[in-house]
Parts: structure tokens; sequence; C-alpha cells
């Protein structure tokens, strides 16, 4: 019996959430029940103590891919903290547009690994956090499917159906992270790249820091290209200038623009 459906994500710019919140939906209406209660690890105070689900706990688990793979420094809160005794889950990773390469094989070995039985997953596209690159996305379809699979899900869960962390494709365990190119398909390397501040349309407002995920605002802290502050400052005065950084953006707007990918599904 199943008491609680959940939509657990770490979701910067939030086209993470919006699918994960829509599958969590689907499920609960198909449960007959009327909640979903939501758990937001993109808040740095959100990672800060274990997340413990039990049996009678539905989680629809989302995280965006990054360079191939789960976001690094989020995933060891994932395999950490993150703890099932006896709950069932639905692991979903977003992609913008290139691939999803390893990133759902990751995320269902590790939610399997910490004890949550699997009933089923998917892989949805999103427009691209910082590249023009599947504009739109997700769309209409993306949430129908999104809805499938809620759906879908549940019926696995009340017929005491399983999917195997196998059954998703990818390397399991995970290959090497995706290497980003520039235009002149040389590596581009911009790790200690951040965004900087146009201080003529900043009005001090302080969002940019508030949803900072990494709480690197202001600090000497590591940004991990997340395009939250971007996103959320009402100015637009946040940007990168970092050349390999605008490289590979450049290369991606390039090659992957007209990248007719589908979202996917597996129950």
């Amino acid at each position: 019996m199943i008491k609680q459906i959940w939509a657990v994500y770490f979701s910067p710019t939030g086209s993470t959430k919006g699918l994960i919140v829509r599958i969590a939906k689907a499920a609960a209406e198909a449960l007959g029940a009327a909640a979903v209660r939501e758990f937001d690890i993109t808040k740095l105070e959100n990672r800060q103590s274990r997340a413990e689900f039990g049996a009678r706990d539905f989680v629809i688990f989302g995280m965006p891919t990054y360079a191939g793979r789960l976001p690094n420094k989020i995933m060891p809160y994932i395999r950490d903290s993150v703890k099932s005794a006896g709950a069932s889950c639905v692991p979903v990773v977003t992609f913008g547009g290139r691939s999803f390469d390893d990133s759902l094989a990751e995320l269902s070995d590790l939610l399997e690994e910490t004890g949550f039985k699997l009933a089923g997953g998917g892989a949805f596209v999103c427009h691209h956090a910082f590249a023009k690159v599947a504009e739109g996305r997700p769309a209409r379809a993306d949430f129908e499917k999104a809805a499938e699979l809620g759906e879908g899900a549940m019926k696995n869960l009340q017929t005491g159906h399983t999917l195997s962390a196998e059954v998703f494709p990818g390397n399991h365990p995970a290959g090497p992270y995706y290497v980003p190119k520039g235009l002149e398909g040389t590596p581009a390397v911009f790790l200690k790249a951040k965004p900087v501040t146009d201080s003529g349309k900043c009005t001090g407002c302080g969002l940019c820091a508030e949803h900072c995920p990494m709480g690197s605002i202001g600090t000497d802290g590591i940004c991990i290209k997340c395009q939250a502050c971007i996103a959320v400052c009402p100015q637009s005065a946040k940007y990168f200038t970092d050349g390999a950084f605008l490289s590979h953006k450049a290369m991606l707007e390039r090659d992957f623009a007209d990248n007719r990918v589908e979202s996917q599904i597996w129950i």
C-alpha cells in the first residue's frame, strides 16, 4: 500500500522539476491519491541531511545530464544520503538535445544500490541549459510521455513488476564523462569558468546567491555551470565570458540545433 508519492529532483533551471512533478502527479492519479510531496535537492540546505524513504513511499527521482552523466558534485549526496527501506522509485534524467549517454544508467544503478526497487524509468529532452539546442522542449508530447510513464510505473508497482537497472541503456557502471569540445573540435576546458555580473544591471536583489545550488555566489566556491543564477536573474545581469565555454556553446548550437531526438520511457 503506497501512502505517499514523492517528486525528488535536482533542477537548477526548472525543466527537470516540471517533468518530474508531471510524472508524479500521473502516478498519484493512477493510484487515486490527491497529493504529491516535493523534495528539491537543488537547494543546498536540503542536501545537509539524509533523505530516507520507506516501503509505503513511491519516489520519482529526477536529475539533469551533465556531460553525459550525473552532475559529479551532486552524485555523492545520492550515493551517501538518499536511502530506501523498501521504497520503490522511477529514475528519470533530462538532457539538452545531444544525448543522455550514461546518466540514466548511472542514476538507476545508484538508486538500486541504495535499496530502491525500480518500477520504470525515462530520459526526457529539455531545452539545453545554456545553448540554443532543443528549444521549446519539453513540449506537449514530452509531457504526455511523462504522464504515460507515471501511469505505467504505478501499474507496475500495483502488480509487483520491477525492473533491473540493467534494462536502462548505457554503461553499467557508467563510463567517462563526455569531453566538451569547442568549434575547432578540440577539448574545451572551462572547469574554472564562472558567470560574471553586469554591475550596471545588477540591483543587488540576491536571487542569484539564494538559488545557487553550490552556495558559490560571492565566494570562492565551485561553479557547476548549472545556469541557475542566469535563469533566475530578473535583470539578465549574469553571463559567461570564458572563451572555451563560449566556443563549446557555439559548437553545440552548430552541431546539435537540428538534432531530432525524442524522449524515451521504460516501463
